[in-house]
């Protein structure tokens, strides 16, 4: 097998996990269709050493990693976050009840290793996996298992967020049938918060000749860089992956970066295309012995995981004036991947519950900035911090 093969294989089990998420409007996710195919692949005509016949060496993965997370921060809106703050507050309860229930009674039932590799993935997202399996790479049953917290938790969060969304979504018709709110009493403050300039800007803006895509990605490296050298600094006390998180959110607000430089360089798509390859590729190892075990571990921890949100989520959330149906969907946010299920989540419960356009539109007013603050927080910042703490603590 050559590199135009090998590489072509990877791509066609990501191109068809899409299809079949798209087909189904993402109740069945991608992630899990593409682990399918690679699994079902490394059983029979992948070779074990795919991404490195693909010409993907065993480096670049881990600095591709590392640039995503600083491209990450940069996204970070700080305006939007504190004009969602309950949803930022309970987003972090939930967080924290998956941690405490995890690494307390999860820990005595699968053992300490298993319950700190599986708690990042399980407050949020891919990068927090990619993380826990880049400092257990020694273990081969740890490194599938990260993998298996983010690939399998969307078919425990999807279906609870949806039915907590829809519940919300009747609760909120009521009072809008009843005349008790209107549209503007969710939109009123949305246009404040598009396109405004940071007040900390200290590099001027950029001539748009410039922003070329290699000036770009030379400053994304340049931070990517920066934050390695802080964690030796801090002699390994901090982590690079949050140190590349909070200086992306900084050279953002500063002007040094645009945001979303990754996007910007017109590169996203072989970022994370090549990010997806390494992950997957990590499964050459899974057995049906394996597996049988990984699904006895997810079962357990992710009981625990959704209960713990449950128990800090809704009281929190009932205490600052949330619902107790919203409360635990954005709780939920965590386990349910961010976006884009975020986004699907909130789109279909609003056109299912909705009779005209302008109960859609409140619908979607009320849920989608929640929803996708959430899944922001935890996906994309909360969870890289919890990875970059657990990896220091317990590896």
């Amino acid at each position: 097998m050559g590199a135009a093969e090998a590489f072509m294989l990877m791509l066609a089990a990501l191109a068809i996990g899409e299809v079949v998420s798209i087909k189904s409007k993402a109740s069945i996710p991608s992630i899990f269709v593409t682990a399918t195919l690679f699994i079902l692949g490394f059983w029979t005509l992948f070779p074990k050493d795919i991404l490195q016949i693909g010409g993907i060496g065993p480096s670049l993965p881990g600095l591709f990693v590392m640039i995503m997370v600083t491209h990450l921060g940069t996204m970070l809106d700080k305006d939007e976050l504190i004009a969602q703050w309950k949803t930022v507050v309970v987003t972090i309860a939930g967080m924290l009840g998956i941690c405490l229930t995890v690494m307390t009674i999860g820990k005595i039932i699968v053992g300490t290793e298993i319950a700190a590799t599986a708690t990042p993935p399980l407050t949020g997202g891919l990068v927090s996996a990619i993380i826990m399996q880049s400092v257990v790479q020694s273990n081969e049953y740890l490194v599938i298992l990260a993998m298996a917290m983010y690939v399998l938790q969307g078919f425990v969060g999807f279906p609870l967020m949806n039915l907590c969304l829809k519940i919300e979504g009747r609760n909120v018709l009521t009072k809008f049938r009843a005349g008790e709110i209107d549209l503007n009493h969710f939109s009123a403050n949305k246009e404040q918060n598009d396109e405004k300039t940071s007040k900390y800007r200290i590099f001027p803006e950029m001539n748009k000749a410039y922003q070329t895509d290699y000036i770009i990605l030379l400053k994304t490296l340049v931070l990517v860089i920066i934050s390695g050298y802080l964690e030796r600094l801090t002699n390994g006390a901090v982590s690079k992956f949050v140190f590349a998180l909070l200086i992306g959110v900084l050279a953002a607000e500063i002007g040094f970066i645009e945001k979303k430089p990754l996007e910007v360089s017109r590169s996203f798509g072989l970022f994370i295309t090549i990010i997806m390859m390494y992950v997957f590729s990590g499964l050459n190892s899974v057995t049906i012995p394996v597996l049988k075990s990984i699904i006895i571990d997810f079962a357990i921890l992710i009981a625990l995981a959704t209960i713990g949100i449950a128990l800090l989520s809704i009281p929190i959330g009932r205490k600052i004036g949330l619902s107790t149906a919203m409360s635990f969907a954005i709780g939920l946010g965590s386990i349910a991947g961010g976006f884009p299920a975020s986004y699907v989540l909130s789109n279909e419960a609003a056109k299912l519950l909705s009779e005209n356009e302008e109960e859609y539109k409140l619908l979607l007013e009320h849920l989608l900035p929640k929803t996708l603050v959430s899944g922001f927080v935890s996906a994309t910042s909360g969870s890289v911090i919890i990875a970059g703490i657990f990896a220091k603590m317990f590896f």
